[in-house]
Parts: C-alpha cells; structure tokens; sequence
C-alpha cells in the first residue's frame, strides 16, 4: 500500500529540523557578510551559494553525533594562469585564521570549518567563471541559495519573490542558454596540483527538473533510500550520499503518483540496470550532471559494488511486498523493516495503537496516531 500519510510522517521526522535548518541558514548567511566585508577578499569575490543535498533539498537530519555538513561555493575572479590550486586555497587562511581560529582545516578541494558541535561548513572557491557563468552567479542573489522553509517548499513558492526586478526571467533565460549548461565551475584540487570541473549549478537545475517530473516527489524518494541506506545497510562504505542519489536519479520513473511507489520501482530499476555490471565484476561509469568526464563511481570497488547491488535487491523486495500488502498493518510492518521505527507504526485492528516504537533503528518516540483516511501528498510539495 502507498500509505502517503504514514510517508508524510516518516519524512518529517528524518528531515533537518526548523532548528537545525536556522543554525544552517545563520551560519552561511554570517561566513557570507564576512567575506564581503574582508578588504581582501571582498574585491574578487562574486557572490557565494549553497551547494550539495541541502540545497538540492535532499539532505537528511544528522543522526546523534553528527554535524549538519554545507558546502558554500565562493565564486572568485582568480584566474588559473594566476593562482595554483594551493595559492587559490590560501588566499583564504588569513581570513579563517580571523574570524574562525583554531576551527578550520586544509581539505583536497577545500576549507573545512567546524564551527560548532552541529554545524560544519566547507568553503570552495572557484577560479573566474565564463561570462555566462558569471551572469547567472551575478542574478541570482545570495539569499535565493539558502535554505527553503520545509515541508511547505513549493516551485512556485521558492521562486515567487524573485519575479520583482526580473531576477526570475534573467536566471530562467541563463538557466536554458547553451553556453551556461556547457561551462562548468573550476575549483582547485590541492593534491592532484590542478584545477578540475565541477557543476553544481547544473546539479540543483537537473533534480528541479526531475522534481517536477516526478509530480515532486523525487527528492523525498531520495531521502527515503538514502535514509534506507544509512540505517540498515552498515557495509560496504560506498556508495554514499551524492553517488547514491546520481543512482537514484537515473533509475527513479517519471509521472509516479507516490513515494512508496517511487521508493520501490527505483529500487527494482537499480537492481535491474546495475546487476549486469555486478555480474560482469564491472562497475558502471555514471557521468556527473553537466560534466561528462567526471564518473560519480570513481571510487567504487566492484567488490563494494556488488555487496552493496545485493542490499538493493534484497530491499526491493521488501518495498514490494510492502506496496502490495492487502492491509494497512501489514504494509506499514515491512515500510518499517526497510526505514526503521521512524516509520509509524500501524494501529492494531481493534483501533489501538501498535507496540512502542523501540525497535529497528533510531526511535521517533511517540506512538502513531490512527487515521481514518489517507493524506493526499502535494505533487508541487517538494520535501
């Protein structure tokens, strides 16, 4: 059964909270107005924005111990025929050094700033942007990069401020110019001793459109397996976070009316697409969004390959069955075998609710209240 109400439930529960999502939104928002106050660094600076899983909204709450993780792009007008990736780096050190002492640390691509017991954020700067690089940077303002206000994140939501100025059309325009999609960002990679391409902005563009071709539900069915993933499946270590939802990506159908459906025709897909390599003791080349020589697999043995190809399987059978029950019980018992008791439980016949939630995984700690009827899932509610 797809049980949209009992999913509503479990994402709210492993999403970052309101909380944790402010902090983040601080944090970055501070980093920001002191790059551009730095008399250094402030007249090579052309703006900074959110990269990675919070803001492709497919970030999930850090379990106990650990540190929500943000990836700040810092775009600069250093050009590669000026700076070595080293140099570029520490352009950086004096400035850390006096707003974050004691707290940062030299990475391969960038600064690591641990700025508390909750929050981290890495730093990446870029060398010059293209012009049409540039233009989208430059008309997307800093604030559209941070964090929306979930779960009521909605397209038109997100974007309806910007329409003032034609900020909006200006951005839409670079977003489907040729040349924009074609020219990645470079950042420098310190130990390999070049710059290298990434495309980040082509990474958040690709999983809006794919939001929206899933009536908006992707992003949650990636939460859902990555959560999945990180619960239940303990080894192998790889694959992880943006490898993983680049699978998901590529195997998740369009038009799909639920979560637990996509959760579990994505599952089957994988298993279905990928076994060949397993079996072939291969594992696929999966190209970056906007950049084609990078494989997202890289660093992926076959061995982990398959040992995590057969945790695949085995959930996708599961999903199955458990998007096939006949009984609402039923169904939400093995949802909970894959997500844990974040998953609510299902009230038993009698109208009471089911056993306390204190096994399988982290706890929600309340019980689950009965319902009478299913919650329809918005499909332009993205998280």
């Amino acid at each position: 059964m797809e049980l949209p109400s009992y999913f509503t439930d479990f994402l709210s529960k492993i999403r970052p909270t309101a909380e944790q999502r402010e902090k983040m939104k601080s944090e970055h928002r501070q980093l920001r107005d002191r790059l551009a106050e730095d008399d250094e660094l402030a007249p090579i600076i052309i703006g900074t924005f959110i990269q990675g899983s919070y803001r492709r909204l497919t970030a999930n709450r850090p379990q106990d111990g650990e540190q929500c993780d943000v990836d700040v792009i810092v775009a600069t007008t250093m050009h590669e025929d000026d700076y070595t990736p080293i140099q570029a780096l520490n352009k950086f050190r004096g400035f850390l050094n006096a707003h974050y002492p004691d707290k940062y640390e030299l990475q391969g691509r960038s600064w690591g700033i641990e700025v508390d017991d909750e929050v981290t954020l890495d730093l990446v700067p870029t060398s010059a942007p293209s012009e049409a690089e540039r233009q989208v940077l430059e008309s997307v303002r800093a604030a559209v990069w941070s964090f929306p206000d979930e779960p009521e994140f909605s397209w038109e939501n997100e974007y309806a401020p910007l329409l003032n100025g034609g900020v909006l059309e200006r951005y839409v325009a670079n977003v489907k110019a040729a040349t924009w999609k074609d020219e990645p960002l470079r950042i420098p990679d310190r130990l390999a001793a070049v710059w290298e391409n990434t495309h980040p902005l082509e990474q958040i563009r690709w999983t809006w459109e794919k939001s929206k071709s899933t009536n908006g539900h992707y992003v949650n069915i990636v939460k859902a397996i990555k959560w999945w993933r990180k619960l239940m499946v303990l080894v192998p270590k790889y694959p992880k976070s943006y490898p993983l939802e680049h699978m998901i990506g590529d195997c998740c159908p369009d038009a799909i009316t639920s979560v637990a459906a996509g959760v579990t025709l994505t599952l089957e897909s994988m298993e279905a697409l990928y076994r060949p390599y397993a079996d072939s003791g291969m594992v696929p080349k999966l190209c970056d969004r906007g950049v084609a020589d990078h494989d997202v697999l890289s660093r992926v043995s076959v061995e982990d390959f398959k040992q995590f190809l057969d945790a695949v399987k085995s959930a996708s059978v599961v999903a199955r069955q458990a998007l096939d029950a006949d009984t609402t019980k039923e169904s939400a018992r093995l949802w909970r075998t894959l997500f844990g008791d974040k998953f609510p439980k299902a009230p038993d016949d009698d109208g009471s609710d089911g056993d306390d939630d204190n096994n399988n995984g982290s706890g929600s700690g309340r019980a689950f209240t009965p319902r009478s009827q299913n919650t329809q899932i918005s499909g332009s509610r993205f998280a």
